[in-house]
């Protein structure tokens, strides 16, 4: 198996830094992301938004009510605002799943079918789809190593066809999704020694190691691996219309010897009794397909602004949607916006969805204008992961970009 891992210099930086506050990154620092607008928002205003018509859009001090669609999907008994995966099949359809639901559409998003469909137990949905048109879906059985399975017939039945061998007895941590680039290579990324990252001790040992899998042949053989770095968890990788790809980064890890004493102070996690010096969202560009990254750079500053995915627009726009989630009542998920390819974003924030736990979301676009982001919701007790199956409610939101 062939590991490619060559450092490039940060392709975010976009102002002058403070001190480098971890070795493995580069970190924006006058860009906080607590206060996108420069204006305030409070849970009220959220609430009110997700039961409307429109998302908040946040600039320049103000902050207005931006008129999309709302495509509310039936309740899944299994459903969980952590689950959840949106692609589009090489014949345009259009595929939104949760847990036990898929979404189909065949008129660009404006119409859903909805289809009960079993995991028969896989881990979850990663769909992604051959060159030929095949369905597949990445996932793991178990302590099986990551399968591929493939389906004709839209998800009832599957067929493995492929397997991702990884060269380590760590334990594993697949993405939330799978890439398929224009030339038809997938892109699957794999955190191994994933437990590192909530363990100190075992940190001790070295980070868990960010890797992204590829295959050629559609999904049956992925004989190579880049490597994003160490910490970097729940990556979502995507294309541009360029050709860059930029991955979206979980960025997470404990307290390490040698960190500064103040480092808890520094990242903003003593403020919410956080362990974690890094919960956060990192990026990182790669402009030879995958093969290679640049060192990841600080997306968010608030800590539990950690998950992201992103889309890329006409024009080397990017948009990258964040869930927040501390404190509960502000949670939900929040765009971002880049006028040039990710190197720098801008003051700015769209306020996608609100709930009590964590905003995950996916978007897609099919004309490099309008957005398709699916995005859950859940209120009341979310005390527990688990308090949120069968209670989270998934949207589709319509939408565009503000004019400038």
């Amino acid at each position: 198996m062939t590991s490619v891992c060559i450092t490039t210099p940060s392709l975010f930086a976009s102002t002058p830094k403070t001190r480098l506050l971890d070795s493995n990154v580069e970190a924006l620092s006058t860009l906080k992301t607590d206060r996108l607008g420069d204006v305030g928002i409070t849970s009220s205003d959220l609430e009110a938004m997700q039961a409307g018509e429109y998302i908040l859009h946040a600039r320049n001090g103000s902050l207005l009510k931006h008129p999309v669609e709302k495509i509310r999907l039936p309740l899944d008994p299994e459903g969980h605002v952590q689950r959840l995966g949106l692609v589009q099949a090489p014949d345009g359809t259009l595929y939104a799943t949760q847990q036990t639901l898929f979404h189909r559409s065949t008129d660009g998003g404006r119409t859903w079918e909805h289809l009960e469909r079993s995991l028969e137990g896989l881990d979850g949905w990663r769909l992604q789809f051959h060159p030929d048109g095949t369905m597949l879906n990445v996932a793991r059985r178990g302590s099986d190593p990551p399968g591929v399975w493939a389906s004709r017939d839209e998800g009832e039945t599957w067929e493995s066809v492929g397997r991702i061998d990884i060269d380590s007895d760590g334990v594993l941590a697949m993405g939330f999704s799978v890439t398929r680039l224009t030339d038809g290579t997938l892109l699957m990324p794999v955190a191994v020694d994933s437990d590192r990252i909530g363990n100190a001790e075992a940190a001790r040992e070295g980070p868990a190691m960010g890797r992204v899998y590829r295959s050629g042949d559609g999904g049956s053989t992925w004989p190579e691996f880049s490597v994003l770095g160490g910490w970097c968890c729940e990556v979502n990788i995507h294309e541009l219309p360029t050709g860059r790809l930029v991955a979206a980064i979980r960025y997470q890890r404990p307290l390490l010897p040698g960190d500064a004493p103040d480092l808890l102070e520094q990242t903003g996690a003593a403020s919410i009794d956080q362990g974690f010096p890094f919960k956060h969202a990192f990026v990182a560009s790669s402009d030879d397909g995958g093969h290679s990254w640049s060192t990841p750079s600080q997306l968010t500053t608030v800590p539990g602004q950690c998950y992201c995915a992103g889309v890329g627009l006409s024009d080397n726009r990017v948009v990258a949607v964040v869930d927040h989630r501390y404190p509960r009542e502000m949670g939900g998920g929040r765009a971002m916006v880049s006028h040039d390819a990710g190197e720098t974003w801008e003051n700015e924030v769209y306020y996608i969805s609100h709930g009590r736990a964590a905003g995950y979301a996916a978007t897609i676009t099919l004309d490099g204008e309008e957005m398709l982001t699916l995005t859950g919701s859940c209120y009341g007790d979310v005390s527990g992961w688990d308090k949120c199956i069968g209670r989270t409610e998934f949207s589709i939101v319509r939408w565009k970009l503000a004019q400038s």
